[in-house]
């Protein structure tokens, strides 16, 4: 069953000059329970489709034009307050820098239960949701690190807390931009297996945006490659990693140290 279905999906940024396309007519599929891997360099447009889902655009970005529909409906015709509940109730977002996207001031287990909250969970639930969610996400001592403030985590910490307040409404969809790209490779490896594991658990769609093949052959079922605003090549991974149809596709495979194409 298809869950989300972008269809035809343009974004422009509306500069002195006149507009600048920057994602352009793109189609994207996500199926319950699929991973969905959507790769390409800095710049090809990846963050900002993921921000045209949610709505969540700024000027000068707009969308020109193209449908998003989740479970049936086109999320550009909802009114704002409906936009809100489907933004960490329905589609959650894990952002790429963990520091950048909590708040320094408030501890961890607040920002967790905030989100609860807002989606109409009493306090008390939410604090009892908090340490379940902070145990999901492998993070010892839940109680005792719940009072913990980010800078008082670890990178690896930090992300950790971040897919736990994505996880935190029970999303059918999340959206993973750049999960571990601030991260060393040996948490980077943990988070991602977490990831796989909590997928799995919670019987949840993923949209993983990344730069790295490495990832998308580890993670996703299909891949949807990126090239300046274009979707230039889909299909499932291990076609893409055999038969890459794209020049850019060959290119960014053969980036990869080791990278399989059996």
């Amino acid at each position: 069953m298809t869950l989300l279905d972008v269809q035809q999906l343009t974004v422009t940024f509306e500069l002195r000059g006149g507009a600048l396309t920057v994602v352009d007519d793109l189609n994207l599929s996500i199926g319950a329970g699929e991973t969905v891997g959507l790769v390409g360099e800095s710049g090809s447009g990846k963050s900002v489709t993921a921000l045209a889902i949610l709505r969540l655009l700024q000027p000068p970005a707009r969308v020109r034009g193209g449908r998003i529909v989740f479970e049936g409906r086109d999320l550009m015709t909802l009114s704002e307050p409906e936009m809100r509940s489907v933004r960490g109730g329905r589609i959650s977002l894990i952002f790429q820098e963990p520091m950048a996207a909590l708040n320094p001031t408030m501890r961890v287990g607040d920002q967790i239960a905030e989100g609860l909250t807002a989606h109409g969970v009493d306090r008390g639930e939410a604090r009892r949701r908090v340490i379940e969610l902070l145990d999901a996400v492998r993070i010892a001592d839940a109680t005792a690190r719940a009072r913990d403030y980010p800078h008082q985590l670890s990178g690896g910490m930090r992300q950790r807390v971040m897919i736990a307040i994505a996880l935190a409404c029970h999303p059918r969809l999340v959206i993973a931009d750049e999960p571990t790209t601030a991260l060393d490779v040996t948490i980077q490896a943990q988070v991602l297996e977490m990831l796989r594991e909590l997928k799995d658990r919670f019987n949840l769609a993923l949209l993983l945006i990344t730069h790295d093949f490495g990832v998308i052959a580890e993670m996703a079922d299909r891949v949807a490659v990126m090239r300046a605003g274009k979707l230039v090549e889909q299909g499932p991974v291990r076609q893409i990693l055999r038969e890459p149809s794209h020049d850019y596709t060959r290119r960014l495979l053969n980036a990869v140290p080791g990278m399989s194409r059996r």
